[in-house]
Order: C-alpha cells, then sequence, then structure tokens
C-alpha cells in the first residue's frame, strides 16, 4: 500500500521520491498560516507512522493528544498483526482448534466491516485467507527469496475459498464453521487504525490534522490557507502520477504489487493475494482510491487490484468507491471521470497514457 503527502507548490525531487517508501507524500508546503504542525514519527505496521497536528491562529497542538494518538496506533499495531502475539493470534489459534472466543468491541466491528466488504466485492478482497497469505511466506517481516508453494500446499485453500461468511458473532465471541479460517487484517487494518486516528483527533478537539501508515493516509481540515495537498506515486519510475487536494477529512489509499513481494523461484510475486486463484495477483499495477473512509478504501483499492483492468470498474461501483486511479503492468491504465476531475498532472505522459471511464 503506497501514497504521500504535501502543501507546497514544488514536486519532490527524483531523489526524494525514490526514497519515500510510501505511495503517497505530503510536501512542507509554503503559504501556510498558523503555528508549524505539531509532528511525530515512529515505526508502526511495518512502516513509518507519521501523525501531524496543525493549529489555527491562537491555538497551540496539545503534545498529550498526540501521545494519546500514538498511543493507540501501537496497541493496534500490536493486537492485530497476523503472525505475532496478540489479540488476532488468539482468536486465530482458537478458530484453528474450533473454539469460540471473545473479542474486543472495536475488532469485532472491524470484522463485521470486513464481512460485509468481502460480499460487496465478491469475494475479491477477503480477510479470512490468512492461511493462504501464510503459505506463501508472507507472514514475515523480511520477504525472503525461496520456492513457491507446492499445488497440494496451495489445495487446502482451494474449492471453496476460506470466507468471513462463515464467521459467527454471538454476545461478543466470535466462532466459525470452516476451521480453515484465520483472520489477516493487512487490507483493512491500517486504513481502520487510520479512521480512529482522526476520529480520536476530533474527539480532543483537533480540527486539521494528517495521519499517514506507511503511505496510505487521510486528512482532516486544512493546511493552513489552502488543502493539504497529497502526491500519487508513479508506480514505474518512483517519481509522481499526480497530485490531488483532499477536501475536509478524506482518504487517499494506494495498493501496489511494487510494494511487498516475494523472489518465488526467481520470479517477483506480489503480497496481494488472488482468493480466487489461491496466488499473488498480477493484474494490475497500482490502485489509488479515494474515499471518506480510509478502511473503506484501503479493502477496495485491494479488491480493484485482484479485479483486474476489465472488471475492476464494476468492482468499484458494488462497493460505493467513485475516485479510482488503477495502473496496469504496461504503465497505461484508466481512472473514473469523478478522480479524473481531482488529479492535476505535471507530467503529460500520464494524460495520454490514462483513459477516462464512466
Amino acid at each position: 500500500m503506497d501514497t504521500r503527502l504535501a502543501d507546497g507548490p514544488d514536486l519532490p525531487t527524483r531523489r526524494q521520491a525514490l526514497s519515500a517508501l510510501a505511495a503517497a507524500f505530503l510536501w512542507p508546503g509554503s503559504g501556510s498560516c498558523g503555528a508549524p504542525p505539531l509532528r511525530e514519527v515512529r515505526h508502526l505496521f511495518g512502516s513509518p507512522a507519521e501523525v501531524m497536528v496543525r493549529s489555527d491562529p491562537g491555538e497551540t497542538a496539545e503534545a498529550t493528544a498526540m501521545a494519546r494518538v500514538m498511543a493507540e496506533l501501537a496497541r493496534l499495531n500490536r493486537d492485530w498483526n497476523a503472525w505475532k502475539p496478540g489479540a488476532l493470534c488468539d482468536l486465530n489459534r482458537a478458530l484453528r482448534d474450533g473454539r469460540g472466543w471473545a473479542v474486543a468491541p472495536d475488532l469485532l466491528a472491524l470484522l463485521r466491516l470486513a464481512r460485509e466488504l468481502e460480499a460487496r466485492s465478491g469475494g475479491l478482497f477477503n480477510a479470512g485467507i490468512g492461511g493462504l497469505v501464510g503459505t506463501w511466506g508472507f507472514h514475515d517481516d523480511v520477504m525472503r527469496p525461496g520456492p513457491r508453494p507446492t499445488a497440494a500446499q496451495l489445495q487446502p485453500w482451494r474449492d471453496p475459498v476460506p470466507s468471513l461468511a462463515h464467521l459467527r458473532v454471538e454476545r461478543g465471541r466470535v466462532s466459525t464453521t470452516d476451521r480453515r479460517l484465520q483472520l489477516d487484517l493487512g487490507a483493512i487494518g491500517k486504513g481502520w487504525a487510520i479512521d480512529r486516528a482522526l476520529d480520536q483527533l476530533e474527539r480532543l478537539g483537533h480540527r486539521h490534522a494528517v495521519v499517514n501508515l506507511g503511505g496510505n493516509l487521510a486528512t482532516r481540515g486544512h493546511a493552513g490557507d489552502r488543502p493539504w495537498l497529497i502526491g500519487i506515486r508513479d508506480p514505474l519510475e518512483g517519481g509522481v502520477v499526480a497530485r490531488v487536494a483532499t477536501r475536509g477529512r478524506e482518504a487517499v489509499v494506494t495498493s501496489g504489487s511494487y510494494e511487498r513481494f516475494r523472489l518465488l523461484d526467481g520470479r517477483r510475486l506480489s503480497h496481494i493475494i488472488d482468493p480466487r486463484q489461491a496466488a499473488p495477483t498480477e493484474a494490475m499495477l497500482s490502485v489509488t482510491v479515494l474515499h471518506r473512509s480510509a478502511a473503506l478504501a484501503d479493502a477496495a483499492a485491494t479488491a480493484l487490484m485482484v479485479a483486474g483492468a476489465k472488471r475492476w470498474p464494476d468492482v468499484a461501483r458494488r462497493m460505493g468507491v467513485q475516485e479510482v486511479l488503477a495502473i496496469e503492468p504496461d504503465g497505461r491504465g484508466a481512472m473514473t471521470a469523478a478522480m479524473g476531475a481531482r488529479l492535476r498532472f505535471d507530467d503529460s505522459r500520464w494524460t495520454s497514457r490514462l483513459r477516462v471511464i464512466a
């Protein structure tokens, strides 16, 4: 997943763009009024996690609010990891054993949303294939080279594919009728965490903020006298495809096949799994989604990556996202008319590569 943030008029240099780990970035801008933003960065969710809070003139950003938000992000990072000890691993162990397990209200709400979005995506987004993701070796902090899984190793995850439709919730306890079901929140957890952080900042009285988890980000309010300005990464050359000014509270989320991958039998394969094929998808290079909900944008970007060039517009409509930019492996792609109306291109080559669809 990958996107970047900016509020100044100038594009970053190529060296700056290539050195950024995220897919979107915020430019340190000029012309903003008010006090400099309070900013903190930690390593969470496998990447740099950045929170910025900007105060209006006469206001002071409270360090205590920042500390609370960072503490909550750290808790979610710890509890919702699919391969390290925590609440999610405890739940997955219980599901494998055929036992029910008491789940915290926030995780329960996320699972309900994930189940709904799986249905709306036609199964292309699926948070229940953690066992399959692990079989491909993506449950690790380091993406080591190795052999591809064998057909026999992949067979347990086929026909039918494990699904959150088999998740049962009763009085705060979660169980399943399919013991193969293992939860992996990698395609929605960052988005959910971003939404929670912005909600928390709002409750604490902060009207202008950015939460950026490894390039998946969302903004609230504005950057002084102008909107927050986000640059969308070029997945081919590491520069910028285009910039977009956010409107109030809005998420910009990119899913890309170039971001996290393994070399298996000498071939580079993405961490984004197509549940139908029980294999990494090669259908798209990157998909960027704009939406008020970072969690929905996160799940939708993954689903559209799996859907491919012909199917993603229909899947986007069913998932309720209207602003989409999708880039195919050959460097061409498409964008919805709503997205095209928002983007500012600094390189005319991209305007010739992208077609506009309804």
